[in-house]
């Protein structure tokens, strides 16, 4: 009778294995193979072959996630009709697939980021958008009083140079000036931990607006953990700001056909009067007017 085969749990066999469960698993990370990618012999090509698997499957996920939930989501923005819908759709879907606690979104007026959406799930806390909840928080100025950058407001930085921003904790970030979300932080008793702050840009490279993600969560542990990389969230990304961006058009030039209209009824009411009053009739009726005004003074 033949004995079962024990293998050591650091065994490259076991090592393999463990990878391949990380696979079906969905977390599997190229660092459960490095000790043996290298080699060129059998284990070596087992290796190669379970990562390039790994990386296929990936690769197919994104392509099924870009397919089922990120262009449908990125037609309904399209289609919605409501600005502060939109707004808000794009804070929550964003928020959804970063598992984010928190979202906030800015919109460029003039020199100015004005605060239109705020939403933090742990404080149960929806401003702006269809929430009826208006932000009392001030617009962050772009530019300083002495016309200078403003970079230390890392929303602001984001706008200016059109860089996306990744922190892993604000409380021990360097280079930015993270005193009022700590004000926040103080008063609502929040940790503002790990944020991620995007720049909206439109088909021209204008920014208009910034998206701000706080607090990104493991799904498993519920641990607040630093925000990554992810080519579904630029996709959603790419297809909100176009929804946006086509929202401010439309609105534009539906604001530049009113002030049209505006123009020609008043030139046509314009014309309408000076056809009147250069009538014989008119003429007449304001000679008869100047006469009864005289014999009144009289």
């Amino acid at each position: 009778m033949s004995q079962p085969t024990i293998m050591s749990s650091t065994s490259p066999l076991k090592k393999i294995i463990h990878a391949m469960r990380a696979i079906e698993r969905g977390d599997y990370d190229p660092i459960l193979l490095q000790d043996f990618l290298q080699e060129s012999g059998d284990l070596g090509q087992l290796a190669k072959m379970v990562d390039t698997m790994a990386s296929t499957i990936s690769q197919r996920n994104v392509q099924l996630n870009l397919l089922n939930k990120v262009i449908p989501i990125g037609v309904s923005l399209s289609a919605e009709k409501d600005f502060n819908r939109l707004l808000e759709s794009l804070v929550v879907e964003a928020q959804a697939f970063t598992n984010a606690d928190a979202g906030s979104l800015y919109l460029v007026e003039e020199d100015k980021l004005r605060f239109v959406i705020l939403r933090n799930t742990s404080l149960n806390m929806h401003m702006g958008g269809t929430s009826g909840s208006p932000i009392a928080f001030k617009p962050i100025r772009m530019y300083n009083e002495d016309g200078s950058e403003n970079r230390s407001n890392v929303v602001s930085h984001a706008a200016l140079t059109h860089q996306r921003i990744m922190i892993a904790d604000a409380y021990e970030a360097e280079g930015f000036d993270f005193s009022g979300t700590k004000s926040f932080d103080e008063q609502t008793r929040y940790r503002s931990k790990s944020f991620l702050t995007i720049p909206l840009e439109n088909k021209d490279g204008k920014v208009m607006g910034v998206l701000q993600l706080i607090n990104a969560k493991d799904p498993k542990t519920g641990e607040i953990v630093a925000f990554e990389a992810d080519l579904v969230l630029e996709a959603l990304i790419l297809l909100a700001t176009a929804a946006l961006d086509g929202y401010i058009r439309e609105a534009a030039l539906r604001s530049e056909i009113a002030k049209l209209r505006i123009e020609v009824d008043q030139s046509r009411r314009a014309k309408q009067v000076d056809e009147i009053t250069e009538t014989q009739f008119f003429r007449d009726l304001t000679t008869r007017a100047k006469e009864m005004r005289s014999k009144g003074k009289k």
